[in-house]
């Protein structure tokens, strides 16, 4: 925030704003919820209609399109709109290329059917979403007489959905490993195909690993080659028996803890499970704390989620140089103490504050200098002095990051205790580019970044492992009817999602967006009106996250819900809310 591989078969295994808006002065205040969009309403299967008689090539196609997005588990019904051999051919599990706005063609007395459309993502063999950008589909179907009968003769690989295919009959699924040496929790998101989907193919999807990408960053317990064994997950009074192949007898305590975790963490997307035993060659398997003699109770897991529970902290603010904290009334108490009187020699800027850690970032109003301190004490040690600093952050563990810039190349620093020197940190991804915004994901192994290079700014996403940070990966920000151009600033209200403070183009006002940290959704939250919105903070919560935006003129808006932001009375010049 400006401020700171069994994978092929697991698609088989699986196959499966408001017009107005209000700006209230008072009222509780909500969370912001993910919004993946629902399914469709109580798991209900669509089942596709199989190739009518006489049907013209165009009507083949289009069946065999339905039938595809229905995600029918064996694609009976789609193999019927295939010759004999590219039935046999085809394997709907090797991924998904998700398309929007498409469009069909056919010539009268042709042997061809067609599609265009625009690719905004693609899913792999595992279920992991990737989203592009630029790509245009040319699918042209050939069509052979069989029987009497127009059939497809090259089918595409995989399969060909929608993007409302994915959002609605997709299963978004999280999947847990570990920060590697810790004992945090990261998830990463899986689209199942199939809706709903079960504890089954969420266990399937564990096993198969994290992505390509995500692989660096995070640590797993799950021997390689671990399989799902017959007849898979059973649930019995809310109890899943989980009956596992592979090298698990020789597997040691703590990874064995670990991997009841892994499971269990998985397991609590299905609300009607309350615990998990697993079985290896017939025989219950874990540990003596966890497993052996009972069941493994999903609210007694081992392992810390990444995102701290709920907490009301009143978030820190600048006022005329002095540091201080805002109520839920948006009053201005000035800290006690040089930070509160501005009497360290300066007058702050900016700043950033973890109240777990008890650490706190400050730049001052030049912005050449940064200082930090813990809160309750007077004493400031500075960290870092440019020609222009920008950007502090703090995390929960008391990591302390900030970016520089000026007349010299933008570049990342960080101090991995909060009490020494910050040190440059090398991204030569970012060549070329000023880093406008960055915001570190709950559990430290993302960094999301806003990036302007020329008149461009773009969203991307950085890994962060030990000592290196790499991986760029650009989500793009484009959506239905949205088509963000102009990104201002950035903030995790997830472990799975950002919020974004953006603008579709130079003439349209800037607004908060939701955005899946997979790029799979966009969606617009609001505020309405023309405010020149400047700064976005955020804190992940375990049931959500408590969102702030700070136009140019100091003014304060709370999210409430998707288009309602509580004005908050009095002007700050900075805000922060406590990591």
């Amino acid at each position: 925030m400006t401020r700171r591989r069994q994978p092929a078969l697991l698609l088989v295994a699986v196959l499966a704003v408001s017009a107005c808006s209000t700006v209230p002065s008072s009222g509780p205040v909500e969370r912001v919820n993910p919004p993946v969009q629902a399914p469709l309403e109580g798991g209900v299967d669509v089942h596709p209609v199989p190739p009518q008689r006489d049907a013209s090539p165009d009507a083949v196609l289009a069946g065999y399109l339905d039938a595809m997005a229905s995600l029918e588990p064996g694609f009976t019904v789609a193999r019927q709109y295939l010759t004999p051999a590219a039935a046999r051919r085809w394997d709907p599990s090797t991924g998904v290329t998700v398309f929007d706005g498409d469009t069909r063609s056919s010539l009268p007395g042709s042997t061809k059917a067609g599609i265009q459309a625009r690719v905004v993502g693609s899913l792999d063999a595992q279920g992991h979403y990737r989203a592009e950008t630029g790509r245009i589909l040319r699918q042209d179907f050939t069509m052979e007489q069989v029987a009497g009968q127009w059939r497809i003769s090259n089918p595409p690989s995989g399969l060909l959905v929608s993007h409302y295919t994915l959002l609605h009959r997709f299963t978004p699924t999280p999947v847990w490993f570990f920060v590697p040496g810790s004992s945090t929790l990261v998830p990463e998101r899986v689209w199942l195909a199939r809706n709903p989907a079960g504890p089954a193919e969420a266990v399937r999807a564990l096993l198969a690993g994290p992505s390509e990408w995500m692989a660096p960053a995070v640590d797993t317990a799950v021997p390689n080659g671990t399989r799902l064994a017959e007849p898979g997950v059973t649930v019995i009074d809310g109890i899943a028996t989980i009956p596992l192949e592979g090298r698990l007898g020789s597997l040691p305590d703590p990874r064995r803890t670990q991997l009841l975790a892994q499971l269990g963490w998985t397991l609590r997307a299905f609300p009607e499970l309350r615990g998990l035993r697993v079985v290896v060659d017939s025989r219950q398997w874990g540990t003596q704390s966890h497993g052996l003699s009972a069941p493994v109770m999903l609210e007694d897991l081992p392992g810390l989620p990444p995102v701290p529970i709920d907490a009301n902290e009143q978030p820190f603010a600048v006022v005329d140089g002095a540091v201080g904290r805002l109520d839920e009334q948006g009053s201005f108490s000035p800290l006690g103490g040089v930070l509160g009187t501005r009497g360290w020699g300066g007058r702050a800027g900016s700043l950033a504050v973890s109240s777990s850690s008890s650490v706190i970032a400050v730049v001052n109003q030049e912005g050449t200098q940064l200082h930090s301190t813990r809160l309750g004490r007077d004493e400031l040690a500075l960290r870092l002095v440019a020609k222009k600093v920008e950007n502090p952050v703090v995390t929960s563990s008391g990591t302390v990051w900030a970016s520089t810039g000026g007349d010299a190349a933008s570049a990342l620093w960080r101090s991995s205790d909060g009490a020494t020197r910050l040190k440059r940190v090398a991204i030569p991804e970012l060549s070329g580019s000023t880093l406008v915004a960055f915001a570190v994901s709950p559990e430290q192994t993302r960094l999301a970044v806003v990036l302007r290079r020329g008149q461009q700014t773009s969203l991307g996403l950085l890994r962060i492992r030990a000592g290196t940070v790499d991986g760029l990966r650009i989500l793009p920000l484009q959506q239905g009817q949205i088509r963000l151009e102009e990104v201002k600033d950035v903030g995790w209200t997830g472990a799975e999602q950002l919020m974004v403070l953006a603008s579709q183009g130079d003439d349209s006002p800037t607004s908060a967006y939701l955005v899946g940290s997979d790029g799979s959704h966009v969606e617009d939250v609001g505020p309405a009106g023309e405010l020149d919105l400047v700064q976005l903070d955020t804190r992940p919560q375990d049931d959500g996250a408590v969102a702030l935006l700070r136009s140019a003129e100091g003014q304060v808006l709370r999210y409430q819900s998707a288009w309602r932001w509580q004005s908050l009375p009095g002007r700050v010049s900075w805000l922060a809310v406590p990591s």
